[in-house]
């Protein structure tokens, strides 16, 4: 790539770029054996995949629909995109005996007040999480956050403080998220053109001192 004159992301190694003539940019992103090309231009795309194929074997798949676990539609009447993970979440759920269970509304209840204390502490308790894949799970959650659930982002934050010594409580809050996930499985994350509102918008709020350990705040912030 570096040599017909991509440049690799400071911010990220799987992704080259390069300034075309017209002002624009083509992006390459590569995961393993997978890839997505992006630009303005189809002559662009069939021109860098001409050049890839100089140089190996690839299965040219068209316009991209899935890839990473995330389902990919497109509308471009409308200008718009939609990102989802419904399989990669009813595989998760499946795999944590969770596909049965009762949806919530929201991704973690006023009622869970978590703390340190409530990390195991007796043979017996850490006998009993050892059978608990927590760490599995919370990775789970997170790659789901990342992708397309933002608004899972706080709670998934506060079951991930507890990753090295999690408690049954703990456990508990994991298995919450989930029942939120399932109950928001079709969600996802749209992106494009708002022709009538161009504005950028912000939100931004905290709370004051709820951290049961060490009694700090808590700030969170969204741009659309």
């Amino acid at each position: 790539m570096l040599q017909i004159g991509y440049k690799r992301s400071e911010y990220d190694c799987c992704v080259y770029v390069k300034s075309l003539d017209d002002c624009s940019s083509i992006f390459l992103l590569l995961n393993v054996d997978d890839m997505l090309i992006a630009a303005n231009n189809m002559y662009d795309v069939l021109t860098l995949k001409a050049l890839l194929r100089q140089e190996f074997d690839m299965k040219d798949l068209g316009a991209v629909t899935k890839i990473l676990g995330m389902e990919i539609h497109r509308d471009r009447g409308s200008r718009k995109l939609w990102l989802c993970q419904r399989g990669y979440v009813e595989k998760v759920l499946d795999r944590f005996g969770m596909s049965k269970a009762k949806p919530v509304s929201t991704p973690l209840a006023n009622h869970f007040k978590l703390s340190m204390e409530q990390c195991h502490k007796t043979d017996r308790e850490v006998e009993d999480m050892a059978k608990v894949p927590y760490a599995s799970a919370v990775g789970c959650l997170m790659y789901a956050m990342v992708c397309t659930h933002p608004d899972s982002a706080h709670a998934v934050s506060q079951v991930y403080k507890y990753m090295s010594k999690p408690g049954r409580y703990h456990w508990e809050a994991v298995k919450w998220i989930f029942r939120y996930l399932k109950g928001t499985v079709r969600h996802g994350a749209i992106f494009g053109s708002q022709q009538n509102d161009p504005l950028v918008v912000g939100y931004v709020d905290s709370d004051y001192a709820r951290d049961l350990d060490d009694r700090r705040s808590t700030t969170g912030d969204g741009g659309f």
